[in-house]
């Protein structure tokens, strides 16, 4: 992203009118999305068109939520994956997009890239090595493969 700017606005280019705004990258409280915007006077205000509402919140906390809000955002996920209709719309909505061949040319062209780059095949390397240290991860492996036979 572009380093910040910060413009100066003034109604009739009056001095004592001037309102701060900045462009700023945040991270929409409503969807959680990275979005690029202005803020006015330290405030991001607009309408978010993925959940379909107006948001309003200080640009320097910008959808950094405190740990009490992490958790009941925690909470409230995984009481959500626990109803079998929001399940469904979920498995529904994946299994439509998967129809797309777009979709499906994009996310393969996406993993063949990631798995070429050395860095994150390196990554991924040191993660399995880790995980087959752990004797629990091993005998979990193992009984999956015996079940397979």
């Amino acid at each position: 992203m572009k380093k910040p700017r910060v413009l100066m606005a003034g109604a009739g280019g009056q001095v004592e009118g001037l309102v701060r705004l900045e462009r700023v990258l945040v991270t929409c409280p409503a969807c959680h999305q990275s979005v690029e915007t202005v803020a006015s006077d330290g405030r991001v205000k607009g309408y978010c068109t993925v959940v379909g509402r107006y948001v309003d919140f200080p640009a320097e906390t910008a959808g950094r939520p405190d740990a009490d809000t992490r958790a009941r955002m925690s909470q409230a996920a995984r009481k959500r994956q626990q109803d079998p209709a929001y399940r469904a719309k979920i498995s529904q909505a994946a299994k439509k997009r998967w129809q797309d061949p777009e979709f499906r040319a994009r996310l393969s062209e996406l993993t063949r890239e990631r798995q070429q780059d050395p860095a994150y095949r390196a990554r991924m390397s040191e993660v399995i090595k880790k995980q087959w240290q752990d004797p629990e991860f091993r005998a979990k492996r193992s009984q999956a493969v015996k079940k397979r036979r």
